[in-house]
């Protein structure tokens, strides 16, 4: 190839083969960029097609399935209303039954016997037929014996408590609680007609009727409705208009179509119908439409009308199961084929474009590189013409060519060579003297101590950062072997050892002390090496870098290495156990409830296994709290509200609550101590209630679940004037010494091994000691191995804010309330006790409902002067009670009490319509003081 081309520019001048090579090269630079340009583009328009693919999908499939679940949503929202509007019915027909059989018993209970009441009765609502014939009215005692059934004649008579449905749910014992519990309601079950195997599922309303202690009810199928409303809804998306791309369908499972934009389609089984590719269309959508989250088929459609060939449509399908429909909703994609084919014209133009600048870009190019190539050839002419006339005078005289006369780099290399052989043996001198200069410098301000010694060690120089480093001058060290001064008594055999080294001509490197002058010790990188010049060892020079800094970093970076490790451990370690105690009670709550509603059970076992399943969700529950708990600590995103608390009153209910609980824990033979050694007034304090009670909670159960024998107290004490500090004592199994330091760090349990006997997350003191520090102090603990452990928790004994209301001495009064009756609504017998105790000198008739239902319900029957209310009660609470009181007798006066002392709190009972609030403990002065300026009032 170099032949070829040496005999082409062969005697040719330098403008012609520089003109024709740069003419050669712009053209071949231009086609390949040109071909790379081209293909650029076509990439482009491929990426630019997918994407309007892949964006024109996204957005139609978003789009159908809003349309898809807004059309399911329409449907849920119509079976509802229709749920109601049955319920409303069956309502309304058992009052009417109810009026007429009250009617009848006013009228005729003076005049008539008892059986001829019930038989006028049952014979006036045992004709009643509603709803085409469907409808009915039945009437039971609340011992279960049915009285009437028109449908059932035979069980007229019959006890029926034992009668359930389909899924062994007791019908008639259900509707007896209702009716005892609430006086009315309704109640769902499922039932199977004896001509079909099609099970239905039912709804029936119940009212009591007092009198004889029976309940009215009524009775109906929730299909019969269901039917009416699925014609409906199948009529409105049949009437609905799009345009010609956006479609709706409804089929059933088995292929018949139910609804559709094209209403010929109605009516057909279409399971089999294909498109031009094979796809069975209605059994994709099927199959699309029973996925978790519905899904996507794309066919084309032979459905168009006017249209020659099938149009590609993307359709997506989800299933409403309980009435095995799939709903699906598409869209033609006609669209996309336009916008590809609008890109790929606007690709062809912008190639064509393109050529068409290329070509004028190379006549252009051709322009320049001509009149560029003649001012190439006179500069060239004009610099070898210098070059030569210096070559000619060389031997004769010393001539110095110009440089800046040669434009060329080429001609200006060869002018500088020129110009050097006349300079040589000056500028050899004078380099001499830089270098020497150099390496002064280089010597005296190296950052590093540098020390140059003969070939016995002898010291011969040093630069400043020795001296710096080491504290020694040149005088000290000059003829003096160095190491006798560096080295130390312990390593003046390592530095004999190196030197020997050293004079033999080897490097040597290593990590080791030497000392200062001053003595101190310091750690040090030492690197000696030879000095050779010609070949013969004339010297050594020894490198010393202080390495104390570094010995530091790294002595820091494997502690840091150490705990990092140490806490991934214990991360690991926690999140296992988080693990077990996690799935714990969920195991127990999966497993129960698959006993529950899986096996026959006894009542007796089922409310058992309820209260096991109750308690593992009340387990869980805890173990999240504590979770988010820390999280909102470390995160420094919890939230604190100081308000007035009574201490003594926080320790009572921490000790009534903690009895239950280690009684409920099979330690009832545990003993349980409390102390309080301040009077109610003087344990008042200003802090979080909640936060307080959650942290002598957590150091409270752990004294429990590991103390087996003996007993836990917990109380508090004036420390200073300014402190009280709380203490949880135990005779559990004490802490070891080893893990004291520990046990408040998070993911850290005394017992971390598969084998451990208590079970837990190791974040209840973590939990406990990030609160105290928030409240303002401080937690600590005292304990011993296998005797006990003592937990102290000291808080600031902060009254500043207080403001103490004073009692005024007065006279004790004589309240004579005889002819008034009081209501006490409580479901704890020992506050009613305690009221009743309070009330027993007042002369008033005392009255017990166990939950705001009952209250209701002696409020409506007889006359009530006055009410106190508890708050916090199962069945319906005071919240509930109170406005349904004061719905049909606002002159009722009611007395809110709860054990909640907070503004809020108050604020809510006040706003529920009560006339006056109380908070435990109440004392039985306040107590009367409040009754009487109601009854006054009123």
């Amino acid at each position: 190839m170099k032949f070829f081309l040496a005999k082409i520019i062969e005697d040719k001048s330098i403008s012609k083969v520089f003109l024709v090579s740069l003419l050669a090269t712009s053209f071949l630079l231009i086609s390949i960029l040109g071909i790379f340009w081209v293909q650029q583009a076509r990439q482009k328009f491929k990426q630019e097609s997918k994407q309007i693919q892949d964006d024109f999908f996204k957005i139609q499939e978003k789009t159908l399935q809003h349309e898809t679940q807004t059309l399911i949503n329409y449907i849920e929202n119509e079976r509802e209303q229709t749920r109601n509007t049955l319920k409303k019915d069956i309502s309304s027909r058992v009052y009417e039954a109810h009026s007429i059989a009250a009617n009848i018993y006013n009228s005729c209970k003076n005049d008539l016997t008892e059986d001829q009441i019930k038989k006028l009765i049952t014979d006036a609502l045992r004709s009643v037929r509603f709803n085409d014939g469907s409808g009915f009215f039945y009437i039971n005692s609340l011992a279960g014996v049915v009285q009437m059934n028109s449908e059932n004649p035979e069980w007229e008579g019959q006890n029926k408590l034992s009668l359930k449905d389909v899924f062994s749910i007791p019908i008639i014992k259900n509707e007896i609680k209702i009716a005892q519990n609430n006086g009315e309601g309704y109640s769902n079950y499922s039932w199977q007609k004896e001509e079909g195997q099609k099970i239905d599922p039912k709804i029936s309303f119940v009212k009591i009727f007092k009198p004889y202690n029976w309940y009215i009810g009524c009775t109906q199928y929730v299909e019969n409705y269901e039917l009416k409303i699925q014609d409906k809804i199948l009529d409105k998306i049949t009437d609905m208009r799009f345009d010609e791309s956006f479609s709706i369908v409804v089929f059933n499972f088995n292929g018949t179509c139910l609804a559709h934009t094209q209403r010929d389609l109605i009516g057909q089984n279409l399971w089999n119908k294909k498109d031009k590719d094979g796809k069975k269309i209605v059994q994709e959508l099927i199959t699309r439409g029973t996925d978790k989250d519905g899904g996507f088929v794309r066919y084309a459609d032979p459905y168009k009308k006017g249209s020659q060939e099938s149009i590609a449509k993307l359709m997506y399908a989800k299933t409403y199961k309980d009435w095995q429909w799939v709903i699906g909703s598409g869209v033609h994609i006609s669209q996309l084929t336009e916008s590809i084919q609008n890109k790929r014209n606007e690709l062809k133009a912008l190639v064509n474009g393109y050529f068409i600048k290329a070509g004028l870009i190379f006549l252009l190019t051709i322009f320049i590189i001509i009149t560029f190539t003649r001012f190439m050839v006179k500069i060239s002419k004009s610099g070898l013409e210098i070059l030569t006339q210096f070559y000619k005078n060389a031997a004769s005289n010393s001539h110095i060519i110009d440089i800046s006369k040669l434009h060329f780099k080429e001609f200006k290399i060869l002018g500088e060579h020129a110009n050097e052989m006349i300079l040589k043996r000056k500028s050899i001198e004078h380099q001499l003297n830089i270098e020497t200069a150099y390496f002064e410098q280089l010597f005296e301000n190296s950052p590093e101590a540098i020390a140059i010694t003969d070939n016995e060690s002898n010291g011969i120089k040093i630069n400043k950062q020795f001296t710096n480093l080491f504290g020694y001058t040149k005088e000290d060290l000059k003829g003096v072997v160095i190491d006798t001064l560096l080295a130390d008594e312990t390593k003046q055999g390592e530095a004999n050892s190196l030197n020997y080294i050293t004079a033999k001509g080897q490097m040597v490197e290593i990590e080791t002390v030497r000392k200062c002058k001053d003595g101190r010790l310091i750690d040090v990188s030492i690197m000696g090496n030879p000095i050779e010049v010609d070949g013969e060892q004339i010297a050594i020079f020894g490198i010393y870098r202080d390495t104390t800094e570094r010995k530091i970093y790294e002595k820091h970076l494997t502690e840091a290495k150490n705990k990092a490790e140490e806490s991934d451990k214990l991360k690991s370690a926690f999140l296992a156990n988080m693990s077990h105690e996690i799935r714990t009670p969920m195991n127990h709550i999966l497993g129960f409830t698959e006993i529950i509603t899986a096996q026959e059970v006894s009542e007796i076992e089922r409310q058992e296994y309820g209260d096991l399943i109750k308690q593992s969700g009340i387990n869980l529950l805890q173990l999240i709290n504590n979770i988010i708990d820390l999280s909102k600590i470390e995160c420094k995103q919890i939230k604190l509200s100081s308000l007035e608390i009574p201490v003594n009153t926080v320790l009572t209910e921490l000790y009534e609550k903690y009895y239950i609980h280690k009684n409920k824990n099979k330690k009832s033979h545990l003993i349980l101590k409390i102390q309080k050694t301040l009077n109610d007034e003087d344990s008042i304090i200003y802090t979080d209630p909640g936060r307080l009670e959650q942290l002598l909670s957590n150091l409270i159960e752990n004294a429990i679940k590991f103390t087996d024998n003996g007993f836990i107290e917990f109380g508090y004490q004036l420390k200073e004037k300014n402190k009280i500090e709380f203490f949880v004592k135990d005779t559990g199994i004490g802490i070891a010494e080893k893990s004291m330091e520990n046990i408040f760090h998070s993911f850290r349990q005394m017992d971390g091994s598969d084998t451990r006997r208590y079970s837990g997350t190791g974040l209840g003191l973590t939990i406990s000691k990030r609160l105290a520090e928030i409240l303002g102090g401080e937690i600590r603990v005292e304990s011993k191995e296998n005797i006990g452990t003592c937990f102290f928790v000291t808080l600031p004994y902060n009254r500043e804010k207080l403001q103490i209301e004073k009692t005024e001495v007065c006279d004790k009064k004589n309240y004579n309330w005889k002819g008034k009756s009081i209501l006490i609504v409580d479901d704890e017998k020992i506050n009613f006790s305690f009221f009743k105790a309070s009330l027993v000198k007042t002369k008033a008739e005392i009255l017990w409902a166990k939950n705001g239902s009952e209250a209701v319900t002696i409020c409506q029957s007889i006359a009530v002067d006055l009410v106190l209310m508890d708050i916090q009660m199962p069945i319906m609470n005071g919240y509930d009670a109170t406005k349904e009181i004061k719905s049909f007798n606002s002159q009722i006066p009611i007395i809110g009490q709860t054990a909640y002392f907070q503004k809020e709190y108050k604020q809510k009972v006040m706003a529920s319509g009560c006339d006056d609030y109380l908070s435990k403990p109440i004392k039985t002065a306040k107590l009367l003081d409040s009754i009487e300026k109601q009854f006054l009032k009123n």
